[in-house]
């Protein structure tokens, strides 16, 4: 049997219970503020129920309510005073824009953190070096109390930092979008890599014109399925350029790493894509994976030497024991060196660096493998010797040009320059070698030269061998850069159209200018002396920017930026021509932004942070590699913070 039914409270007395009591701001430093009692020590709201005010006040402010009443009350009136002295930078201080203040800085906190790769539960350890240090730091500040409830305020824990960067990286996302909605042309490079789950992750990269700056920004980081076929890949490009309502029409050309997947010419991406953009789209092969391969193809008669070096290296440096042991024989020998590098074939630099370092190193690793009674007999091997020293010589010439290739802001004329002037420059190593002069080969020099006169009868064997390889890399790069070859004299449009002839010009490629539009648009534009000087002009300004860079290192601006802001400079009566430079300066000539980004997720989502999902890691990673601002007021001002417990 129930009880009897409890008694209700009239409303009358609900009402005494709720109000403001007078005496409290005397005894516990609170005053009223829309219905709710406001302590002027902490800014925080309390229910007006006695219980609940003096909760607050022994709990919050311990250090307070534990002195005497006449201290307790001299520092309420201290507080109350500057209360009513300040009273509109107090009432800001408590009002919203207090909630504005505080999200604002935990979307702060999350982008540094995302910006760094950092984990997302830094932001506790973040707040708790703020709260250590701030009693120090504000120590002479007459709020101290104030900043360091606020910083108790700031609301940071694990679930809200990966909630920020998730708006954060849509926000970046947005300005991106709006961007390639508004510019003219664009392009766009994909690569393809495998995270730590396993899980395969495509990368999309946008280079644009945008006002007077060519930016290269990532589009997405999508997860793919488990066949990563073109069609798949086509779809998830479609999708995501769909969903985010981007005209892909504006697509100019597409870089890929080469793979059949990308390449192939039915069931290739960029031939599916091509059909989903409406237009012909020039394809490019990644300029620096074409120079890897073409090199790899040329030198494949030396790679039983590739292979005994990465075997001596592997049982140096692949045990720790012999690793420390080495050490110390290179610190006996004062070598400048500490260890020797292992060979990765997927890093483009890695071959020629391994094998520079094992030359150099070649005396010591003799010595080594003799004190620790191990054999490998091509090291005493003139031939083999005479092999590797041309192999690391050759792999540096190729180094050289793999380092240029690389790095963002590579326009495609510039690009070209650098494998036109490699292929003279095997020319000239052809000669050399066939003149037995070796000046380009000063390892393989230095070795004939200390060489004793009975080892010296393979040496025609040896050039002949030599001179072979140099021959095939020669026809490698001619096959290989085919692509950009037939591009190599339309590429000097952007720098010479008041001199570049029509039928210099490979427009076949791109289809949709009007070549009637163009022709008339080239004769009005090369007979107008004021829009021929300014192209001149810039070529001078052009090569003191380059004269600049070869001197300090450093360019002190950016020549496609350049370029950009004096084609903008052109009326638009001369579209045709503004368009086709456009288009050409928006080229990718290599995926060397995706294969960066990869590198960036390898260390987001390392093996330590293997559960982070692929959208939180996507934004992690966005944030990182983004140019974009986030807008953290507009994002701030849409946002009701919660105070952190």
């Amino acid at each position: 049997m129930s009880g009897p039914p409890a008694k209700k409270r009239s409303s009358s007395a609900e009402k005494d219970v709720r109000e403001f009591q007078k005496y409290w701001t005397e005894k516990f430093g609170v005053i009223k503020k829309d219905n709710k009692a406001l302590c002027v020590f902490c800014s925080e709201t309390v229910v007006c129920r006695t219980s609940s005010v003096t909760r607050h006040f022994v709990s919050v402010h311990k250090n307070i309510s534990n002195k005497t009443e006449e201290e307790q009350r001299e520092l309420i009136s201290r507080e109350l005073s500057k209360t009513k002295k300040q009273p509109d930078n107090f009432m800001n201080f408590i009002s919203g824009r207090s909630s504005f203040n505080l999200v604002a800085a935990s979307f702060e906190v999350s982008k540094v953190i995302a910006q760094h790769g950092k984990p997302l539960s830094d932001g506790q350890y973040i707040k708790e070096a703020w709260l250590e240090c701030a009693p120090f730091l504000f120590d002479d500040f007459s709020e101290k109390e104030k900043i360091i409830q606020r910083i108790k305020d700031l609301s940071v824990s694990r679930k809200t930092v990966k909630d920020r960067i998730l708006k954060l990286a849509s926000n970046t996302a947005e300005q991106l979008t709006k961007d390639l909605s508004s510019c003219q042309f664009f392009s766009i490079c994909i690569d393809e890599s495998i995270d730590i789950t396993s899980s395969s992750r495509l990368a999309i990269f946008s280079r644009l014109c945008k006002g007077d700056e060519i930016c290269e920004e990532m589009v997405a980081l999508l997860t793919l399925p488990e066949r990563t076929t073109g069609a798949e890949i086509c779809k998830a490009v479609t999708n995501e350029f769909s969903s985010r309502q981007i005209d892909i029409s504006k697509i100019v050309s597409v870089t890929t790493d080469g793979a059949p997947c990308m390449t192939d010419e039915k069931a290739g991406f960029v031939n599916l894509f091509a059909k989903e953009v409406g237009h012909t789209l020039i394809g490019f092969h990644c300029i620096i994976h074409e120079e890897a391969l073409c090199a790899k193809a040329g030198l494949k008669e030396l790679q039983e030497v590739m292979q005994t070096v990465t075997k001596v290296v592997n049982y140096i440096s692949a045990r720790a024991l012999n690793k420390r042991q080495f050490q110390v024989l290179l610190n006996e020998v004062e070598s400048v060196y500490k260890g020797l590098k292992m060979y990765n074939n997927i890093r483009w630099l890695s071959r020629g660096l391994v094998l520079k370092r094992f030359v150099e190193c070649l005396n010591e690793i003799t010595l080594f493998l003799n004190n620790q009674h191990v054999s490998y007999q091509e090291l005493s091997d003139a031939t083999w010797v005479s092999k590797l020293m041309f192999f690391a010589d050759f792999c540096e010439h190729l180094n050289d040009l793999s380092v240029k290739l690389q790095g963002t802001g590579k326009t495609l004329d510039v690009i070209c320059g650098y494998i036109k002037a490699f292929e003279k420059k095997l020319e000239v190593f052809k000669r050399d070698v066939d003149g037995e002069r070796f000046r380009y080969f000063p390892n393989l020099k230095r070795h004939i030269k200390d060489l004793p006169k009975d080892d010296r009868t393979d040496c025609q064997s040896l050039q002949k061998l030599f001179l072979n390889i140099i021959e095939s890399t020669i026809e490698q790069l001619f096959s290989t850069f085919a692509k950009f070859r037939e591009l190599e004299e339309t590429a000097k449009f952007m720098r010479f159209p008041d001199s570049m002839k029509l039928e210099e010009l490979n427009l076949k490629m791109f289809s949709w200018i009007d070549m009637a539009d163009f022709e008339m648009q080239l004769i009005e534009f090369q007979s107008s002396s004021i829009w021929k000087q300014k192209f001149i002009d810039l070529r001078v300004d052009l090569e003191n920017i380059e004269k600049n860079r070869l001197e300090t290192g450093v360019p002190e601006r950016s020549v496609e930026n350049e370029l950009l802001r004096t084609w903008n400079a052109i009326p638009e009566i001369f579209f045709c021509l503004k368009n086709l430079a456009t288009a050409l300066l928006s080229m990718f000539s290599s995926t060397y932004a995706c294969e960066s980004l990869f590198s960036v997720m390898n260390f987001v989502k390392s093996r330590n942070r293997s559960s982070l999902t692929d959208e939180s890691s996507s934004s992690c990673i966005s944030l990182k590699v983004t140019k974009y601002k986030p807008d953290v007021k507009s994002l701030s001002s849409v946002m009701q913070q919660q105070k952190s417990h």
